[in-house]
């Protein structure tokens, strides 16, 4: 049976889901069989295992860190807001429903027992199981109902190293408050504290990392310096301003949905001299060369945004002067011409016009599509890999399709569509610019058209790109923290 190690934070976007990652690939390089596990998931972003189970990218990230292929135990619960009161709860991969808080905190009772089956099962297969917590252990209304951070260590008899970013301020006092609000039980647990992401001189630091340990009686572990240069999405979207990057001489502007999922499909395009932002007001928009609408949880009340914020118009009328316009999933859903809803069960229900910019129209249904599949652009030929998750399906009227799309089991479909013009397409594949031969193509014929420079792009996946970043990870890893001390944590276990 494997031993596991727990990380928890003290707040929300502190880093944990990426020094989880850091841990998992310095244990797989120290010999180790590693997988990641997080039991209770907040996200939008998701992606699509091998045997069509749903889980967060953060683990899924990790799993690649660890060397290992993504399963849904490593994810067991993942909550994917429909609205700031409902989630989409999906449990071992698979929807089971719309949910509201109060609906949610009654199913915890069905649901962590799933969790430790789940955590069981990654023990058996694996030497060591890293476990990612979910924002604070201090949020004392949350206690009773945890299945995510200190009543799951003490289930799976973990340690816990906490982990807080100095780099937001108050990195002290949130160690010093965060243990005071721990019960004794589980203020024990805690094995040693790691402060993320500081800037500067470490000699300056060192006289309140003294007084820290002092007050508290725990171990610094370790300081681990910004990692500026790490290609890593965004876990959420607490990241999407740190998420818009480049100062190249292409503009992409993405639309910032109130209810944006799986942005992680634009991360890499950086890589071909994009300036990416993300727009989420109508006066932010202007012309750039790119508009893309992404993928929501949300279609209906995300196409109602777009109409009551101004941004519909601005999209259209960007595009009438030139712009082109990517849709990806939902987005691809709200450039059609009708989309229908009748049961609700995109969250609103009703039948409402699209954006008019596609001749597709939508239908939503019970089914969920989840499903990893390969295929080639039908206009060029290029390569594409990626996953769909989705509601609804999508038929074309008389628009050209965008890709021949192939599942794992060997079927095919034609996805997506192309306007006459060539300047706009739609398509529900997630992670199609993560090829580079597709991703390369594409932004060479988009500066053909707009008369920019043509360049060469780093011809690097996205995959390629992150396995840098777990490089970097692991080294930080090993100059930056007490890996004695851990180790003697793990081998007490065993």
């Amino acid at each position: 049976m494997g031993v596991t190690l727990m990380v928890q934070g003290t707040s929300s976007d502190v880093g944990k889901s990426v020094l989880c990652a850091a841990l998992c690939r310095w244990l797989y390089k120290e010999g180790y069989r590693v997988a990641p596990f997080k039991s209770q998931n907040m996200a939008l972003n998701a992606m699509v295992t091998a045997a069509g189970g749903e889980i967060g990218w953060a683990q899924v990230m990790q799993a690649e860190a660890a060397c290992t292929v993504p399963l849904p135990e490593m994810n067991p619960v993942l909550l994917k807001p429909v609205s700031d009161t409902v989630c989409q709860v999906v449990v071992g991969g698979r929807a089971v429903g719309n949910m509201s808080a109060r609906q949610y905190q009654q199913y915890k009772k069905e649901a962590f027992p799933v969790v430790l089956e789940a955590l069981g099962k990654l023990r058996q297969q694996f030497d060591v199981v890293v476990i990612e917590g979910a924002g604070s252990p201090a949020e004392i209304n949350l206690r009773e109902h945890d299945i995510v951070n200190m009543r799951l260590a003490a289930a799976a008899g973990s340690p816990v190293l906490l982990v807080a970013d100095i780099d937001r301020g108050g990195a002290f006092a949130f160690v010093a408050g965060t243990l005071a609000l721990l019960e004794d039980d589980e203020r024990a647990r805690i094995q040693g504290v790691i402060i993320n992401k500081f800037r500067g001189n470490i000699e300056r630091l060192q006289p309140g990392l003294t007084a820290l340990e002092k007050l508290t009686g725990k171990p610094v572990l370790g300081v681990l310096p910004y990692l500026n240069r790490l290609s890593l999405p965004a876990e959420d979207s607490l990241g999407l301003n740190q998420a818009a990057s480049g100062d190249g001489d292409l503009e992409v502007a993405v639309i910032n949905l109130p209810r944006i999922s799986n942005f992680t499909d634009y991360h890499a395009l950086s890589a071909e001299g994009a300036r990416l932002r993300y727009v989420r007001e109508a006066s932010e928009l202007g012309k750039p060369h790119l508009i893309i609408l992404p993928g929501t949880k949300n279609t209906l009340a995300d196409l109602a945004y777009l109409h009551g914020s101004g941004l519909a118009e601005k999209i259209e009328t960007a595009y009438r002067a030139g712009s082109c316009v990517l849709g990806v999933c939902g987005g691809y859903q709200m450039m059609g011409l009708t989309i229908r809803d009748s049961l609700g069960y995109d969250g609103c229900g009703g039948s409402v016009p699209g954006l008019g910019l596609l001749a597709v129209e939508t239908d939503f249904a019970q089914t969920k599509t989840t499903t990893r599949l390969t295929g080639e652009t039908l206009a060029h030929g290029e390569a594409l890999e990626g996953y769909e998750i989705h509601m609804g399906t999508t038929q074309r009227m008389n628009a050209r399709p965008f890709a021949r799309l192939r599942r794992e089991d060997g079927t095919e479909n034609l996805d997506g569509a192309v306007s006459e013009d060539g300047r706009l397409w739609g398509t529900y594949l997630h992670g199609l610019f993560d090829s580079p031969e597709f991703r390369s193509g594409f932004f060479h014929r988009l500066r053909l058209m707009f008369g920019l420079p043509l360049r060469q792009g780093d011809g690097l996946s996205a995959r390629e790109r992150r396995e840098q970043s777990y490089v970097m990870l692991e080294q930080a890893i090993r100059e930056h923290l007490d890996v004695a001390l851990i180790r003697k944590l793990l081998e007490e276990k065993q």
